[in-house]
């Protein structure tokens, strides 16, 4: 039985703490309750707190996450903007979620909505944000891929 049952958060928290590069973390908070609940995690913080069990979990997890999600784009936006006006991440995501949640006529519906200069058929294939991304993500093939997806 574990110490602690953790949540999420609390789980990133002390994945983020466990790092010994790492001095400072902040963290967004809405409630009191949750002020209280990220300096009871702070408290129990530390370089090499994590086991190799608990390193091994969060391991599993990230994989299964990357499994799930074909595109590994993290929403930094370095990608724009898009010189022909394509809301790169904005696109990633709706394919990403469609994929995800097996929701393609949702991700479809969603996509209509988006404003026609956003969508990923705009793109030129010049190449800008695949030089900016500092995933080193194909955009281009992707964003080929998520309008056949997601085009109705």
């Amino acid at each position: 039985t574990p110490k602690y049952q953790r949540t999420p958060v609390d789980w990133a928290l002390q994945w983020v703490w466990n790092q010994p590069e790492i001095s400072l973390a902040l963290s967004g908070m809405s409630t009191f309750e949750q002020v209280v609940q990220n300096l009871e995690s702070a408290g129990r913080s530390a370089v090499g707190s994590l086991t190799a069990a608990d390193l091994d979990l969060v391991a599993r997890v990230r994989d299964a996450y990357r499994d799930l999600r074909p595109i590994p784009c993290t929403e930094c936006r370095y990608c724009q903007p898009c010189p022909n006006g394509v809301d790169i991440p904005r696109v990633f995501q709706m394919y990403n979620d469609g994929i995800m949640l097996n929701a393609r006529e949702r991700a479809r519906f969603l996509y209509s909505l988006t404003s026609e200069s956003d969508r990923a058929h705009n793109c030129a294939d010049c190449g800008d944000c695949e030089e900016k991304c500092p995933q080193q993500i194909p955009i281009r093939d992707w964003l080929k891929q998520a309008d056949a997806y997601l085009k109705p």
